[in-house]
C-alpha cells in the first residue's frame, strides 16, 4: 500500500493536548496551514532557468517549490491538509512546443499527470465536495490555442479553477519571426465555453509583444473588450470592462538571445528586448459594474443569443508607425 494511503487509512490520535487542534477552530487552522504550504520560486542558484530562453520571465525564473515539513509532523495534520499544496499552487501549463516550456514540464504527459492528481484528491475527499484550485495559468502558442488545446485542458475531469489566466507571449503570436501585424482569431472560444467550469470567477487574457508594438497590443485589447465574452458551463457569462478601467499594463525587459539566436531586429538596446503587456480580465457583469465599469452591448447581445461568430470576433491590426521595419541584415533566420 502506498504510504499516502496507509497514513489516511489509520485514524489519527486524539489531539486533546494540542492547542492547534483542541483550541483553534478549523477555519483558523486552515489559514495557518495555507500560509505554511503556499509555494514559491526555488531560490537555489543551480535551479534557476537560463536567461536565454523564451519561458524565463517575471515570476517564472525557477521551478516552484513547496515546503512540506508540516505534512510530516503528525497524522492529524497530514489528513487535514495533504491536498493543500496542489490546491494552493497556481497550476501552470504550457500549450506549446517542448522547447517553449521549462525543462521540468513535459508537454505531452502533463495532461495525464494533472488528471491523475485531481482524481486522487477527489476520491479521498470524504465529504465528496468539489475541489477548487486557486489558479490555472496557461501559456499558449497560437497554433495550439486554435487547435483546441485549451479546451482539452479545461475539460480535464475534476479541474475547477477559480481564476484562469491565458498568456500570449511575444513569440506565441502568428509569424512573429517575420514581424507580422498582430492578430487574434476567435474560432477556439466556443469550444472553451463548452467546458469552462462554473468555478471560474475571473478569466484574464495577457497580451504581450514588443514595446514598439504597443499600439498594436492596445488595439487588440480594445477590440477584445468590445467583442469578446466567455460563457461558463452553468450559462453565466464573463465580460471585460469595455471602458478599459480595469485593464492592467506592465512592462519588463529580457535578453534578445533565445536558443542560440540573437534577435537584433527587436532590440531596444544591445542585448535587450523591452516588452509591453496588457491584461484584460473577464468577470461576471455585476462584478464589472460594481467596480464602476460597463460591458459592451455587442458582447451582451451575442452572449444572450449564445452566438459565437468567429469572423466578427476576430481581432486584427495593421502595421503602424510604431513598428520599426526590419532589414535582412539585422533579422536572424527564424527557427522552424
Amino acid at each position: 500500500m502506498p504510504l499516502h494511503d496507509e497514513i489516511l487509512s489509520t485514524p489519527a490520535d486524539v489531539q486533546a493536548e494540542s492547542p492547534l487542534f483542541a483550541v483553534l477552530p478549523a477555519e483558523v487552522r486552515s489559514s495557518i496551514f495555507s500560509l505554511a504550504l503556499t509555494d514559491y520560486p526555488d531560490p537555489t542558484p543551480e535551479n534557476q532557468y537560463a536567461a536565454e530562453t523564451c519561458y524565463t520571465r517575471p515570476h517564472y525564473f525557477a521551478p516552484r517549490k513547496t515546503d512540506t515539513a508540516l505534512l510530516r509532523t503528525c497524522r492529524a495534520a497530514y489528513a487535514e491538509c495533504w491536498f493543500l499544496p496542489f490546491m494552493l499552487q497556481e497550476q501552470a501549463h504550457w500549450l506549446t512546443a517542448q522547447d517553449r516550456a521549462p525543462p521540468e514540464y513535459r508537454v505531452h504527459v502533463s495532461g495525464e499527470t494533472l488528471r491523475d492528481r485531481l482524481q486522487q484528491i477527489q476520491e479521498q475527499r470524504a465529504d465528496g465536495e468539489i475541489v477548487e484550485i486557486e489558479g490555472l495559468r496557461v501559456f499558449a502558442q497560437m497554433y495550439k490555442l486554435e487547435g483546441g488545446s485549451l479546451a482539452r485542458l479545461l475539460g480535464t475531469p475534476g479541474l475547477h479553477p477559480r481564476r484562469l489566466t491565458l498568456t500570449i507571449r511575444h513569440a506565441d503570436w502568428w509569424y512573429w519571426e517575420n514581424d507580422h501585424p498582430l492578430r487574434f482569431e476567435a474560432k477556439w472560444i466556443a469550444a472553451v465555453c463548452d467546458v469552462l467550469p462554473s468555478s471560474v470567477r475571473e478569466f484574464c487574457i495577457e497580451l504581450e509583444s514588443l514595446e514598439r508594438k504597443k499600439d498594436q497590443v492596445d488595439s487588440i485589447a480594445k477590440q477584445m473588450r468590445e467583442k469578446w465574452f466567455f460563457k461558463r458551463t452553468d450559462g453565466a457569462a464573463l465580460f471585460p470592462d469595455v471602458t478599459g478601467g480595469n485593464v492592467e499594463v506592465s512592462r519588463w525587459s529580457g535578453t534578445s538571445t533565445w536558443h542560440g539566436q540573437t534577435w537584433t531586429r527587436d532590440e531596444s538596446a544591445p542585448g535587450r528586448i523591452d516588452y509591453y503587456v496588457v491584461c484584460v480580465p473577464f468577470r461576471l457583469q455585476h462584478a464589472v459594474e460594481r467596480k464602476g465599469g460597463a460591458v459592451s452591448d455587442e458582447a451582451v447581445r451575442a452572449a444572450s443569443g449564445n452566438v459565437f461568430d468567429a469572423r466578427r470576433m476576430r481581432l486584427y491590426t495593421t502595421k503602424t508607425t510604431s513598428t520599426v521595419a526590419s532589414t535582412a541584415a539585422s533579422a536572424p533566420v527564424p527557427q522552424a
